[in-house]
Parts: C-alpha cells; structure tokens; sequence
C-alpha cells in the first residue's frame, strides 16, 4: 500500500518535470511559469514567486520543517534548473543556484541519495559560478 502510494508521487512528480520540460522547449515561459506554480502548490504548499524570493538561510529553514521525501527533493531541484536556465549573471539566479546545491547537497547528506545527472548539474553550476563570479 505505502510502495504503491510512493510509486504514484513518483509518477505524478515525474509527469509534471516532464510537461513542464516540453514547455520549457517549446519556448512557451507563461505555460512554464504557470505549471510551475501549480505544481508548487500542488506538491509542496508553495508558490513559485514565493520560493523564488526566499533568501537561502529562509529556503533551508522551510525544507528542514517541511522535511520533503527525497524525490520531492530532487523534482524541486530540476523544477529550479529548468526555471533558470540558460543562467544568466544576476542575483535571482546565483540564489537559485545556491537553493540547488543546497537541495543536492541535502540529498546527499541526509538521503545518501546522488545521480550522474545531479553532479553533471552540479559542475554546470560550479563551472558557470568559476566563470561569472570569480
């Protein structure tokens, strides 16, 4: 019963990382934005503008309380990298940045959970932060 409720989180996560890709592709950012909104609240009681405007002190605290399964976890952290990338060197996405590697790092730390995606991810940010911020 638990791993069959798990395997329907997991799907329905997967569906919307998926939908919001295809309108991430398509070049259609109002249909992306406003997925990603629905989707926050849906899944984590969050709204997007909200969890953009967190500052990363405030954004660990809420994950620590809200204690989120780790694919909640992971769907949150490509939910931000799609968001924004391509990146560009401004505030907003250098404190996305920071709220992606904290959610990796969570991962890893408290979930012993890591991917070949999310360390290709994690040296994309890295190489970008070394390129524009250092």
């Amino acid at each position: 019963m638990q791993k069959d409720y798990i395997l329907r989180e997991i799907e329905k996560i997967v569906y919307s990382i998926t939908k919001l890709a295809g309108f991430k592709n398509a070049v259609n950012p109002e249909a992306f934005i406003q997925h990603a909104d629905q989707m926050l609240q849906d899944e984590y009681d969050l709204k997007l503008n909200d969890l953009l405007k967190l500052s990363i002190e405030d954004f660990d605290i809420l994950l620590n309380g809200k204690n989120y399964s780790p694919d909640k976890l992971d769907a949150l952290a490509q939910l931000l990298y799609m968001y924004y990338e391509p990146f560009a060197a401004n505030d907003e996405t250098l404190a996305a940045l920071q709220k992606i590697i904290s959610i990796f790092n969570r991962l890893e730390k408290n979930h012993n959970r890591t991917s070949f995606e999310n360390i290709n991810k994690r040296n994309t940010i890295y190489q970008f932060l070394q390129n524009n911020y250092e």
